[in-house]
This record gives structure tokens, sequence and C-alpha cells, in this order.
């Protein structure tokens, strides 16, 4: 059973008006996670002119890592929201002009986004781009539910039941598919008994910072270190997020998960003398971002899109991407299987096995190219020779 939680309440404009006061609605699909990957969905589905609702726990607010988007995202952006919309949201956002990667060498790397054909790249918050494309999806009609929890899923001759607790009472949903997107949880996919199958104890540990005076960088900083690797990246209004990303038990033995052992082990890197003097830290957030998939990233009348599907590296860049694709993507399955394509969801699920293979060759050729410190825990484990087995997703390491 999905656990429950108790809903706060909200303000009703922020929700469907008819839906919730009936608290009974019926549609093609309902989505589970009103994220990128979810609303990536949630909207393909009712431009192909299926019905699509929305459960999402959060109401938008709190905060979520920033995210540096590549050329290509903004493209795929365009192509969602159509592009006088995309262009008319980037307002708020702050251009990107690349990034700099030291890795595998003392001498940085440069990679410039001034060239590219789908233009420049942005920094952005999270929760910011997560509430644009919320509101992109009310505005063509999708009832969003906010801070929101499904507590009960029943499997129905012909679809789903699903029972949810909302800021305006219970609510009772009728279906013909489900799209897990809740992200690492899985709910969904767990509900049917798929397990999760890990790779790594990845961690990030993040403070938010105002940019110190003279501050004028606008791109992506990424330091490899003995520990693990460090990224810095300027957001919107001032700020900037600092992240240190390591294996779990490196992080605890180093003291990096309280303000001072972190600060200690950020004033060690160049980062530091790039960045200048910061206020003290007081806040730090800790996010497990290890590499996993689910065995099965679909089934009867259900998919998963996603961190829900697999959580790959952040080191790929590739979080807001691989969501606003396998949104796409699955969509376009359930579209297909609902009009009568046995072998639709069986296909997507396929597919993101065979992508989540070639993710990992990826990763592991781009550790491989750092071995200074080849004796360190946190390298050692990704220069590892990997078991053909591992790299199939068969014998995973670990199951979450």
């Amino acid at each position: 059973m999905i656990p429950t939680s108790t809903a706060r309440s909200m303000d009703p404009m922020e929700s469907p008006a008819d839906e919730t006061r009936s608290q009974r609605a019926s549609y093609d699909v309902a989505v589970v996670g009103g994220g990128v990957a979810g609303l990536s969905a949630a909207l393909t589905l009712v431009g192909a002119g299926l019905s699509a609702c929305v459960l999402e726990r959060t109401d938008y607010s709190s905060w979520r890592p920033g995210e540096t988007l590549s050329p290509v995202v903004s493209a795929e952006l365009r192509r969602l929201l159509g592009p006088e919309s995309w262009q008319s949201e980037t307002e708020g956002f702050l251009v990107s002009h690349g990034l700099e990667a030291t890795w595998g060498t003392e001498q940085p790397h440069h990679h410039s986004f001034l060239t590219n054909p789908y233009g420049s790249g942005w920094h952005v918050e999270r929760r910011h781009l997560d509430a644009l494309l919320a509101r992109h999806a009310q505005a063509r009609r999708v009832p969003l539910w906010q801070r929101s929890c499904v507590t009960h899923l029943e499997r129905q001759a012909r679809g789903w039941r699903v029972r949810a607790n909302t800021p305006q009472g219970p609510l009772e949903l009728r279906c013909k598919a489900l799209v897990d997107a809740t992200g690492r949880s899985a709910q969904v996919a767990r509900h049917q008994g798929v397990r999760r199958l890990g790779w790594d104890a990845l961690c990030s540990v993040s403070a938010l910072v105002d940019r110190p005076p003279g501050h004028q960088e606008q791109q992506l900083v990424v330091e490899a270190t003995p520990l693990g690797w460090w990224y810095a990246a300027p957001l919107p209004r001032g700020r900037l997020i600092l992240s240190l990303l390591s294996d779990v038990d490196v992080l605890q033995r180093h003291g990096a998960l309280s303000p001072v052992g972190w600060g200690a082990l950020f004033s060690s890197t160049r980062l530091a003398s790039r960045v200048g003097t910061l206020e003290a830290v007081t806040r730090l957030h800790v996010r497990r971002c290890e590499t996993s998939r689910l065995e099965h990233a679909a089934g009867t009348d259900w998919v998963a899109v996603g961190d829900a599907a697999a959580m790959w590296d952040p080191l790929s860049s590739s979080g807001i991407l691989k969501g606003l694709r396998t949104g796409r993507e699955a969509a376009r399955a359930l579209c297909a299987a609902l009009g009568g394509d046995g072998g639709a969801l069986e296909h997507y699920a396929r597919q993101q096995a065979e992508e989540f293979t070639r993710y990992l060759s990826a990763r592991q050729a781009h550790y491989g190219l750092e071995r200074r410190w080849v004796e360190e825990d946190f390298w050692r484990r990704r220069l590892e020779t990997m078991d053909l087995l591992h790299v199939i997703g068969a014998t995973p390491p670990s199951r979450i």
C-alpha cells in the first residue's frame, strides 16, 4: 500500500474547481507526480487528444536542486510548450554560456554554448521550472491537484481506481492507465512489486548562498577532488549553488554532512578561490542521487518516467532532458497501448533498459578519465572493472 500523508490547506484556485466539488472523476490517464517528467507526459497526452490529470504532493514552493539547462533542453522545452510560450518564460532565467571542468588533469577544460545551433543554455531554479510547466498544464485544462497524496491503488476490470488525500478532502479517480512520476520512490511501480536496482551510493550535499560581490561567472564549473567532485552554478536572483557529490560513507567519514565539515572541504578546492569569500554556511541540502533503475519501466496499464524509471548520475547533466523525453515517450506508448497496440508498453520498457545500458557505459568512461586518486574509495569504486552482468542490469550490486 502506498503510504498516506496529511494534506495541508490551500487556495481552491490551485485545484480544478469542477472535480474538487464532486471529488470523483474519470480520465484516460492519471499521472502520479507533477515534476518535469510527469508534466511532460500529461502535456503530451492532452496534445494527443487523451484526458489526463496530475496528482502532485507539493505546491512547488519547497527548494529543489538548481539546474543548468543545456541548449538541447531548451529545444525540448520549446517543442513541448511552443516557441513563443517558452521564449516568454525565460525572462526570469539566467543565461548559461557553457561549462568548465577540471577533470583528469590540473588544467580545466572549457565547453562553450555560444556556437551551439540551439542557442544558449540557462541556469534555473528547479522548483520554478516545475511550476512553469504546471501553469502550462493548467492552461491546457489539465486538472492538477497539488499538496495531495495517493493513498490507495486498485486494479479494476478496465484500468484503475485511485484514492488520494487532497486539501479539499478525499478524492477518487477512475482511469485506464497510470504514469508513475514519483521520482526515486517509484511508488506506483513498487506497488506492483517491481524492484529497484542500484549501482552506487552517490549523494549530493549542497549549499545555497548569495553570490559574493564581483562574482559574475555564468557557467557551470565542475572540479574533481580526492573525495569526489564539486560543482558550482549561478542561479537567478543573485544566488549560487555549491554541491559536493560522493558516496554516503565517504561523506560521513570526512564530516561533509555538517556545515563546518562541508565548509572546510570546500575551502580546500580551487572553486573556493574562484567563488570568493562566502558567508558562513548554516544549512545544507542532502539528496541521494545514486545510479539506479527499475527492473521494468512499464507493466500492464502503467508506465514509469523520469527518476522513477531510472536515476542517472548528476555528472551526466541529463536529469531534466531525461525527464522531458521519457515523459513524451511514455505518453506516446500509452496512446498506442490504449489504441490497441499490445506491445507498446513492453517496447517502451525495453527502450529504457537499453538507454540505461548506454548510460552506464558512458558513465564508466567519463569516470575513467580521472586517475589522479585511484586509491581513494570514491574513485576506486568507479574504476573497478564492471562485470558484464552489472552492465546489462541482470545482477546489479544492490537492490534498493
